[in-house]
């Protein structure tokens, strides 16, 4: 059984931190358009303090706002007292880059003017302003010339996606107006991306269809993600899937995975879980039972639990017990235990494992002390979490040029020494975002 909506939405106020920060991600992550949501995010940080708020900020940055919301994070961008809280203005500063642009209409000045809002962030939200004003045919043309431009790029950090995710953005609010042409773009089966615009316009036109929300492009959707486009691609259809988000998108990805290759089945998770239903809680346990794939099992059970559902709690426990924890699978013992911790719920081995995770915690933070201003030292400590075993020293290799045919890649961040960070982690940007959802997709300019 799922934890209800309300019962979440009071977790914001709650007085853990955390729980208030899972609350916020679990409406943000599945495109909630619950206008009540943001004022209780605020009513949080004005009982809680600024100290530490960034990251519940960082988690309600796609949350709809209204003419009052933004008129508060404006005023807090003004504030001389949150000087010193950098993390917090910044993602303050987010939430009005991600916010309905006509809200923001009439208020640009007193944004661009504020006291934190970081110059950088000026072009993306200018540029979102002034896109308000183009027809369809002007968001066709200039998104057509983006990916022209772009044809002879191979990585995403090599070209300016996010103004391209902004072209999207503005089609998406001409609706049915761009299905011709997502259709006739995702109907394409693509053999070679070499000098081809599409290897950009093809994620862009999945992502479109998330962005209006097209029904009918579930097929086409299904049917990209079975046949791997390469990262990019693919987390564009499964986030797409994911933003449409009926009953008709889970059972189209519950239909297709059981027949479908690794690839599909990873990515497809991410759809499920966002969806926030009983009926995807349902599909999620069906497949589970018939997956044998551990990471993918791993997946499914995490599912589960960001559904605040009690059924993923077994499902956990039953693939952690009695085996030795990797690193993926020490990171679903600890979310099973914060999400048991928020919902009240215990198993067997609840005291156990939170003992250990506190120690792990301890020895971690202990051991990372120990290294400071020692990166070779950091390198070989963070392999060793991931590997669970001594590492040698890796010897820094020329870089390895793609096969011509490859699709374009996403580059995760450059570690700088430190642990790995696995897909369903916080991302280390602050934004309280996981993330498979944040900077692992390397998003340009």
């Amino acid at each position: 059984m799922r934890l209800s909506d309300s019962k979440i939405k009071e977790m914001i106020l709650d007085t853990n931190l955390e729980h208030r920060r899972r609350a916020v991600s679990y409406f943000s992550e599945s495109c909630s358009s619950d206008l009540s949501l943001m004022p209780l995010v605020i009513q949080a940080v004005e009982k809680y303090g600024r100290k530490n708020a960034y990251e519940l900020i960082g988690s309600a940055r796609d949350l709809p706002q209204t003419a009052g919301t933004i008129a508060w994070v404006i005023d807090e961008l003004n504030d001389e007292q949150n000087d010193p809280h950098e993390n917090y203005t910044h993602n303050l500063a987010m939430v009005l880059v991600n916010a309905d642009p006509t809200l923001l209409l009439q208020q640009e000045s007193a944004i661009l003017g504020s006291r934190h809002f970081q110059p950088h962030l000026r072009a993306p939200l200018t540029e979102r302003l002034q896109m308000l004003a183009w027809d369809a045919a002007t968001c066709w043309q200039k998104l057509e010339e983006f990916c022209e431009e772009s044809k002879e790029k191979q990585y995403i950090n090599e070209v300016n996606l996010d103004y391209g995710r902004r072209i999207v953005e503005a089609l998406a609010r001409h609706g049915d107006e761009c299905l011709a042409k997502v259709h006739a773009i995702l109907s394409q089966r693509i053999d070679d991306y070499r000098h081809n615009p599409l290897k950009w316009m093809e994620p862009l036109a999945a992502r479109l269809a998330g962005e209006a929300r097209m029904d009918s492009a579930i097929p086409w959707l299904v049917a990209k993600l079975i046949e791997d486009g390469g990262d990019l691609m693919n987390e564009a259809c499964a986030e797409a899937l994911a933003r449409i988000g009926t009953s008709a998108v889970v059972e189209a990805v519950a239909d297709a995975y059981p027949a479908a290759p690794r690839h599909f089945r990873l990515y497809a998770t991410d759809a499920l879980e966002f969806i926030r239903t009983d009926l995807a809680v349902q599909k999620c346990q069906q497949l589970l039972r018939q997956e044998n794939d551990e990471d993918i099992q791993i997946n499914l059970a995490h599912a589960l639990l960001s559904q605040f559902a009690s059924e993923g709690i077994e499902e956990a426990r039953k693939l952690l017990v009695g085996r030795e924890l990797d690193f993926e699978s020490r990171g679903l013992r600890n979310y099973l235990l914060e999400i048991c911790a928020i919902m009240g719920e215990r198993f067997p081995e609840y005291d156990e494992w939170r003992a250990t995770e506190e120690s792990e915690n301890s020895e971690h933070w202990k051991r990372v002390k120990e290294l400071e201003g020692d990166p070779a030292g950091l390198m070989l400590f963070a392999l060793e979490k991931l590997t669970g075993k001594k590492a040698p020293l890796p010897q820094p290799k020329p870089p390895t040029p793609l096969p011509p045919l490859a699709p374009p890649q996403i580059l995760a961040p450059k570690s700088g020494g430190k642990q790995r960070i696995g897909r369903n982690e916080l991302c280390p940007c602050g934004s309280g975002k996981k993330f498979k959802k944040c900077c692992l997709r390397s998003e340009g300019g």
